[in-house]
């Protein structure tokens, strides 16, 4: 099969276009036909050997890649609720392999689901991973509830844009953080309320949250606590020391205190389950993929590029097939 590839770490033009070979498949898997996958931060950050659990990346050569969109090929011995001709999205973790830049993609199926009706292959794989961290981090690390005051940071991004609809499909007051240039977009995602960072700081804006989503993973919790209501809670997308300290600390104090300030980390899973709801609220016109730009599988270094400059708007997709 024809795969992105690399044999050592680098930069973009480490990647390489060519033959690999096929995934072989468990009991537990799924075989599909790969139609599109997309770019993601820790594509990059994998790719340059600068990944925060580098130690679950697979061996050279290295197919990265996270999210795929594709049909349904073959199934394992032990699958069962899907079938061949399937339409199915989903993701995987370092520790599952990756390799979702390739024509096939094996991947358990208990990490994804069917494509929503209306959605075309490359907007479906834009959503896997962006999706699942943004809803990991919204209801199930913050207890999202109807009625949140939530606020995002890095709002036009993938993450961010999916975590702009999904906290206001949920019935939250949404203010996004991000460039004025971007506000527009996030406006029409379901933000209330857009504070643009080169003019404002939000730390010193009105206002107080009962979430704050960084997506961006610059701040902390000591930094943003004056925002927060009692009872609050900061999620980062970044697993530093001090956040995982921070983590530890209040989950505890929390046990004693129900105005504690909480801070937690979403490490994002490839749960299917998970996924179903978000594609439940694409069905009901409640969330969509924002895509920034797309590129033919051959230019995955030319992608990588446009995602490292943090300029993107939604999501960078390659397709394959």
């Amino acid at each position: 099969m024809k795969a992105i590839f690399q044999t050592k770490y680098g930069k973009s033009g480490v990647l390489q276009y060519g033959e690999q070979t096929r995934p072989k498949l468990k009991a537990n898997e799924i075989r599909i036909k790969n139609y599109a996958s997309s770019v993601n931060p820790r594509d990059w950050m994998i790719r340059s050997g600068r990944y925060q659990l580098q130690f679950l990346v697979p061996s050279f050569p290295l197919i990265l890649g996270s999210d795929y969109a594709g049909e349904v090929i073959e199934v394992g011995a032990k699958v069962k609720g899907f079938k061949s001709g399937d339409k199915v999205f989903g993701m995987k973790n370092p520790a599952e392999g990756l390799a979702t830049y390739a024509e096939e993609v094996v991947a358990s199926a208990k990490g994804m689901t069917l494509i929503p009706k209306g959605i075309s292959y490359t907007e479906a794989a834009g959503v896997p991973l962006c999706s699942l961290t943004a809803w990991q981090a919204l209801v199930e690390k913050a207890g999202m509830k109807k009625g949140c005051k939530v606020l995002i940071i890095g709002a036009s991004g993938g993450v961010g844009s999916f975590g702009v609809q999904i906290a206001s499909a949920l019935g939250g007051e949404v203010t996004a953080v991000c460039s004025q240039k971007n506000a527009a977009l996030v406006t029409d995602l379901g933000a209330t309320k857009v504070i643009d960072y080169h003019q404002h700081d939000f730390l010193k804006s009105e206002g107080r949250y009962d979430i704050i989503f960084d997506t961006i993973g610059r701040h902390n919790l000591s930094k943003c606590s004056t925002k927060l209501n009692p009872g609050g809670t900061y999620v980062s997308t970044i697993p530093s020391p001090k956040n995982l300290k921070a983590m530890v600390i209040t989950s505890i104090n929390a046990m004693f205190s129900k105005a504690c300030k909480k801070a937690k980390v979403v490490m994002v899973k490839a749960e299917g389950s998970d996924l179903e709801e978000v594609a439940k609220l694409i069905s009901a016109g409640n969330v969509k993929p924002v895509i920034d730009q797309v590129f033919p599988l051959q230019q995955a270094s030319q992608a990588h590029d446009r995602s490292r400059s943090l300029r993107a708007k939604g999501k960078i997709i390659l397709e394959i097939q």
